[in-house]
């Protein structure tokens, strides 16, 4: 009998020794973490920040890079800053391990640019609005410079394309209804591109031209509320950015202002599902503006007044 107990005590004390050793040598055996993102996002508004974070253990070092500088920057411990339009990766390396993701920056709001006119004149005729019988001609041909000689549709492809770029580099994203003077394209038509482009607001760019070469001054022309097409309805916003633009655009340019003023009649604005205003720039017509709004340096401070302004709009400034 003792030496049934005796072989039986140490029957246990083997077995308890085999299940230590096999939980001893399992824990140590394990396989290491895969390192992951605990979460991605796939879009970040510019101006806006993410936290990443990952699976890493407590006590290990994270350190994050991203493809472009120029789009958005992170910190050193994960934090990613959105600065304008476009595509970056986001890196991130711990204990030997590389893991990344692709994330598109966005604009923190979107503006269509409507650069007025084109090389050649349409003068077929098109609805002023949306089941409207009266018809206006889809592109009229522009104004020329009196002194410069610059036709009106090369003025405004080269404001807009400045200030394309100048709202980018703010966070902007930025549409355009046209790149190049050969083009074909109605009020209506550019009308429709920007409503499809979810664009928040539409600015015209314009230059305007009287018969008295002593005119001269900037203009923004809006719908009323009594507006029977689309645009009554954005009339009050519309209105809101006639104001900020003209007030900024009068500081950077010394431009003066002619004021606010009331079009029912423009088919780029009534057909345009979105806060819109026409922007004269200022008059061809007038021999010392015209040379003025086609120079080179001024054009800077046109730009940034108009930036200013749609910065004021959106309550950024």
């Amino acid at each position: 009998m003792q030496r049934k107990n005796l072989f039986l005590i140490a029957v246990f004390l083997f077995t308890s020794l085999l299940f230590a050793y096999f939980d001893t040598t399992y824990a140590t055996t394990t396989e290491p973490f895969v390192f992951a993102f605990t979460e991605v996002p796939t879009t970040l508004k510019a101006t806006k920040e993410y936290r990443f974070t990952t699976n890493a253990p407590a006590n290990s070092v994270v350190t994050y890079s991203v493809s472009n500088e120029k789009y958005a920057t992170i910190t050193p411990d994960g934090l990613l800053k959105g600065k304008q339009v476009g595509n970056i990766t986001v890196t991130a390396t711990c204990e030997g391990q590389t893991i990344s993701c692709n994330i598109k920056i966005t604009g923190k709001k979107t503006i269509y640019i409507d650069p007025g006119h084109q090389r050649y004149a349409d003068l077929t005729s098109e609805p002023i609005g949306p089941g409207s019988s009266t018809r206006k001609e889809k592109m009229t041909g522009g104004a020329t410079g009196v002194s410069t000689g610059i036709p009106e549709y090369k003025f405004t492809l080269t404001i807009s394309k400045k200030l394309k770029t100048a709202l980018e580099k703010k966070g902007y994203g930025v549409i355009l209804s046209r790149t190049k003077h050969n083009v074909k394209m109605g009020n209506v038509a550019r009308a429709k591109k920007g409503n499809k482009s979810g664009a928040d607001i539409c600015i015209r760019i314009h230059a305007d031209s009287f018969s008295n070469s002593s005119a001269k001054g900037a203009t923004v022309l809006y719908a009323s509320s009594s507006n029977p097409y689309y645009a009554g309805k954005y009339s009050k916003k519309s209105k809101k950015l006639g104001k900020k633009l003209l007030t900024e655009y009068y500081k950077a340019t010394g431009i003066s202002s002619r004021g606010l003023a009331v079009r029912n009649d423009l088919t780029g604005t009534n057909w345009s599902k979105m806060p819109t205003v026409l922007i004269e720039c200022g008059f061809f017509s007038n021999p010392a503006e015209d040379r003025k709004l086609n120079n080179t340096s001024f054009q800077k401070k046109m730009v940034k007044g108009l930036t200013n302004g749609i910065d004021a709009y959106f309550g950024y400034k």
